[in-house]
This record gives structure tokens, sequence and C-alpha cells, in this order.
């Protein structure tokens, strides 16, 4: 059985993973929009922006959760690249 300790790491392990995972498909939905806007194709590119929004609103909605302050700092840095990206289209 894991201690509270380890249990509370491999929570935030998890947690992180998941941030990255969903920024990871925020950046491809977001390069998808691209495409699909420079191709001509509005309802795709307006369906795969909307979902690169809703990624990067729920990684920013939990990353106060991170207790680890480097993690978080990466995680905003990508987010903020994210978002740099999706203002763009």
């Amino acid at each position: 059985m894991l201690s509270e300790e380890a249990l509370r790491a491999k929570t935030q392990r998890a947690l992180i993973d998941l941030f990255y995972a969903e920024l990871g498909l925020g950046l491809a939905f977001a390069q998808s929009a691209l495409l699909a806007k420079t191709s001509g194709h509005l309802q795709d590119y307006v369906q795969a922006k909307q979902r690169a929004v809703k990624a990067a609103d729920a990684v920013w909605h939990f990353t106060g959760r991170v207790t680890d302050d480097v993690a978080r700092t990466e995680i905003g840095r990508k987010l903020g690249e994210l978002d740099g990206f999706i203002s763009t289209l």
C-alpha cells in the first residue's frame, strides 16, 4: 500500500501527464484548424478551433492544482504558446 505522500506524488505525476496530453491535443486541433482554414473548409476550421480552445481552457482551469513549481511554470509556458497560436487562427 502506498503512503499518503507517495499517493500524492503519483497523483501529481498523473495530473501533469494529463496536462501535457491535453496541450498536445490542443496543438493538434489548432494545427488542424489552420489547415482547414487555408483549405477553405470553414466548418472544420470552426470545430477544430473550438476543440483547441476547449483543451486550453481545461488546462488553464486546473493548472493551479499542480504543486510542483517547475512543472506548473513549464505547463504555463506551453499553454501560453498554445494560446498564442490559437489567437492567430
